[in-house]
């Protein structure tokens, strides 16, 4: 399907809801008679034709944070950054099978920051980072429909890190930091349950000036197991863009702490420079001179390399403990114009303008139940600049092995891997258009999300060209397609 779109600014936020269908979600250009701003969700069904559309009201300034779904719900979460401070944020409950909805308020200070989002079976949590105070979890219950707190019970100003949900147990697993300094951070594994009651909280030891956390996502293994798995760095500053944190400090490896009975049991440190095939897809320009070198010492130093990385929630994958991380970098445009001195005469200004993120690959390795590293593979990723930063690779598990898929360019870009096998190179398969004459000139912004079964949707901006057909010779589109993968 088609929506005929001004540009590729991401207006549409695309939810797949299992075998009930597929969840739009968009900002309408209509008011309602209070002069709120009316939020549509359309329900698709399984062929991608219109079952149903519900328009949600609320206040100006309000923005979409994220939107889940799970057992038949689907969670809008509302924030208004610079509106009221009473009920400023807002959780929206919807019925995916008959579009009925109930929204609830909350009021959170103001300048607070949304951190993050997850969803389990029965309930969904957002994370809150509040400046200069402690942050804190918000836990929605579907069944009751009530909103209660959840806080970390670290002192001090904090922020989340991550959230997991254990869905078998409903047990509640938070990554929390202290705010300053990289060198000063201090990281705490906090356990709770839906009511808000702190389960354990668990003080990580303090890596040293050479170790420091990047991200990090814990995982429950079983009642008495924890794996926290994630990157970490040499450098101590932090990675800005714009004036604002983006990952916290680079990363040069991953690491693992194993948690037995609340207790750390073992820590273990990879680095990247020891991962197989690490030099492979390293383009920048500043890259390519350490691809060139095949010795780690340079200049009578030792070699470590830093990189900016999205990294994914930790999932399990036959006995093993699979993490995977994005890496990209800023890329930035330079720009010299001419301008005149007090006395009119001409010299050149130059700046550089940030033209967004571009992504270099993707390393993913597996862990055994005791954190040690087992194996590690790669995927590189072409053609894929964004001005948002946000996970592009799915995993899924297929008999074969574990595939890797992105989108871009008009195209689905996958490899199935057995851990640090690759059994089948990457591949590419068109997305095709909706019509077999479209020609598409150009293509951002696409994602890939698993659906129903052994059936994904992809989705994006396309600017669309087709000579033989009336009205087509030149569109910009938003698009869905539905594929199988066999």
């Amino acid at each position: 399907m088609e929506i005929p779109v001004k540009d590729d600014t991401e207006i549409y936020k695309v939810v797949p809801c299992d075998v009930h269908g597929l969840m739009i979600v968009y900002l309408s250009s209509e008011l309602d008679e209070e002069g709120n701003m009316m939020w549509v969700t359309a329900m698709l069904d399984k062929e991608l034709k219109e079952i149903w559309r519900r328009p949600v009201a609320l206040p100006k300034g309000f923005n979409l944070q994220d939107a889940l779904y799970s057992n038949k719900h689907l969670i809008l979460f509302y924030h208004s950054p610079k509106g009221a401070t009473d009920s400023n944020f807002r959780i929206i409950d919807m019925d995916v099978t008959s579009g009925e909805f109930k929204s609830l308020s909350y009021s959170v200070p103001e300048r607070s920051g949304m951190a993050y989002f997850s969803i389990g079976n029965e309930f969904a949590l957002a994370g809150i980072n509040i400046r200069n105070d402690e942050s804190l979890i918000l836990a929605y219950r579907f069944s009751n429909q009530q909103i209660s707190v959840i806080n970390p019970g670290v002192a001090g100003s904090v922020v989340i890190v991550s959230i997991n949900i254990d869905k078998p147990s409903g047990v509640i697993s938070s990554l929390i930091r202290t705010s300053g300094s990289a060198r000063k951070r201090n990281f705490f594994l906090v356990k709770a349950d839906v009511n808000g009651n702190i389960i354990a909280n668990i003080q990580l030891s303090k890596f040293d000036d050479s170790r420091m956390i990047n991200t990090a996502f814990s995982y429950r293994v079983d009642n008495n197991t924890d794996l926290i798995i994630g990157s970490y760095g040499r450098s101590s500053r932090t990675r800005n863009i714009e004036g604002m944190e983006t990952i916290g400090v680079a990363s040069t490896g991953f690491f693992s702490i194993l948690i037995k009975d609340n207790q750390e049991s073992n820590s273990n440190f990879y680095e990247f420079t020891d991962f197989e095939n690490f030099f492979r897809y390293l383009r920048r320009p500043s890259d390519l001179s350490t691809r060139r070198s095949t010795n780690r010492i340079e200049k009578g130093r030792e070699y470590s390399f830093n990189h900016d990385l999205m990294a994914h929630e930790v999932f399990k994958w036959k006995d093993q403990f699979v993490f995977m991380a994005e890496a990209y970098y800023p890329e930035y445009r330079t720009v010299t114009t001419m301008v005149y001195d007090y006395y009119g005469r001409p010299y050149p200004s130059t700046y550089s303008v940030f033209e967004g993120f571009r992504y270099l690959t993707t390393f993913i390795a597996g862990f055994d139940i005791n954190g040690n590293l087992l194996w590690n593979n790669d995927l590189e990723l072409r053609n894929i600049l964004s001005q948002n930063l946000k996970r592009r690779v799915l995993a899924w598990d297929e008999p074969e092995g574990l595939v890797l898929a992105y989108a871009t360019d008009g195209k689905i870009v996958s490899k199935l891997i057995d851990g640090g096998s690759t059994i089948e190179a990457v591949s590419q398969s068109d997305i095709a258009p909706l019509s077999p004459r479209d020609r598409v000139f150009n293509d951002s912004n696409s994602n890939i999300e698993p659906w129903y079964n052994n059936y994904f949707i992809v989705y994006g901006y396309q600017n669309i060209r087709n000579s033989y057909v009336s009205g087509r010779s030149n569109k910009n589109v938003f698009y869905i397609s539905k594929l199988a993968y066999y």
